[in-house]
């Protein structure tokens, strides 16, 4: 996405130093051709994340991914709420549906998943840990800990937080990591 934003500018740039007019659209038109390929790369990029993704009837979600085509994917949301993003300029979104909360932070006018929080035992990761799921299957799923009550794993751009009590896992939440 920030290819696309650098793209995006030097094309302006370009249109604004003079040239003919037929100098200046074909230089815009090749800077929009190659920002749409950006994109595209950028699309496949998120679908083969080398980060931990959720997946929830056939769709994969990985964090940092733009959030508008997976919506569409998801369809109608039960709940949603919004609020002026505290680190980033624009509003953070909360979508729910059901088992899961998907959080959304914004960058450049461009929505990006954030985070996302199983809530029930409806759902569960791709390695088939869920709410209710018991240490030892977290462990065998995604390696040792080092605490009983809070296993952390980093992967690529994210972060997968699983909290427990007595031995069994009370939350799941995948984490984008944005710096």
């Amino acid at each position: 996405m920030k290819k696309l934003a650098v793209l995006l500018a030097a094309a302006m740039l370009m249109a604004g130093c003079g040239g003919s007019s037929a100098e200046t659209t074909a230089a815009a038109t090749s800077a929009a051709a190659e920002a749409q390929t950006t994109a595209a790369a950028g699309e496949q990029q998120a679908a083969a994340s080398d980060g931990y993704v959720f997946t929830v009837d056939g769709t994969t979600i990985a964090m940092n991914a733009e959030v508008a085509p997976i919506l569409e994917k998801l369809g109608k949301e039960k709940n949603y709420f919004e609020s002026a993003s505290c680190a980033f300029e624009g509003l953070d979104k909360e979508y729910t549906y059901n088992g899961f909360v998907l959080k959304t932070y914004p960058l450049n006018d461009v929505d990006y998943v954030a985070s996302i929080t199983l809530q029930d035992d409806t759902v569960a990761t791709p390695e088939g840990i869920a709410i209710g799921s018991e240490l030892a299957d977290v462990t065998a799923a995604y390696g040792d800990s080092s605490s009983d009550t809070k296993c952390e794993y980093v992967k690529g751009d994210s972060q997968l937080l699983i909290l427990l009590e007595n031995g069994v896992v009370t939350s799941i939440q995948y984490v984008a990591i944005t710096e």
